[in-house]
């Protein structure tokens, strides 16, 4: 059983999965969550090497000092060189092709994934983001044929989850980006969502009824 959760940051996707991940252990069912861009595919490797060539965040810390992901967003921009690479850097990175190439990698990593947290283990896998999201960075929602040929692969979950709310509320509630920027990514998540089979799509504005509707989506389609 796989159960995706996507939408614009501050949706209140973790909160959510906290939850349900709760409800399926209470009916004593095995539950795995794994979020797609830190623990699945190329670049959570890439991460995650980075890291332990470090030591580790955490051993970077020392007792009390200030996390330096947090300081990260209070720092000036690199100039020079280093601001130079810096930018090299994310374009080779994070241009949408490289992303478009990868997402057929990271796809075949997480259907190994899959094949052991669901067929061997028989866990019920919860994504915090899915490829529905990855989807939206790399498109503007239009169904050209690049982007059928992904929707094509992606495999369906068992329930899509889309928490809709207004770019004014992602805003309100993480300020991490400008509205106009949260607009235009609200309306590629329409667009794509209108594309994905049994998508559901809930507006988390209140979310003791979020939880209800979720629940009721869940007993429907797998019997929990």
């Amino acid at each position: 059983m796989l159960i995706t959760f996507s939408g614009l940051d501050g949706a209140g996707k973790s909160t959510l999965i906290e939850f349900v991940s709760a409800t399926l252990e209470h009916e004593r069912r095995a539950v795995r969550v794994l979020h797609l861009n830190d623990e699945v595919g190329i670049y959570a490797f890439v991460r995650s090497l980075r890291d332990r060539v470090r030591g580790g965040k955490e051993a970077a810390l020392a007792p009390g000092a200030p996390d330096p992901r947090s300081q990260k967003l209070q720092r000036p921009a690199p100039t020079g060189w280093r601001g130079v690479v810096s930018r090299w850097r994310t374009v080779i990175v994070w241009n949408k092709p490289t992303r478009r190439l990868l997402y057929l990698v990271d796809l075949a990593i997480f259907q190994c994934y899959r094949l052991w947290l669901e067929t061997i283990r028989g866990r019920v896998l919860i994504m915090d983001r899915y490829f529905y999201d990855t989807l939206v960075d790399v498109t503007n929602g239009r169904p050209r044929l690049w982007t059928r040929v992904l929707e094509h692969l992606t495999p369906e979950p068992t329930v899509p989850v889309f928490l809709d709310i207004t770019p004014e509320e992602s805003y309100r509630r993480k300020r991490e980006f400008s509205i106009d920027y949260l607009r235009q990514r609200a309306d590629v998540y329409h667009n794509v969502f209108a594309r994905v089979p049994g998508a559901v799509r809930l507006v988390n504005t209140d979310l003791e009824r979020t939880k209800a509707a979720l629940l009721e989506v869940l007993h429907a389609r797998s019997g929990v």
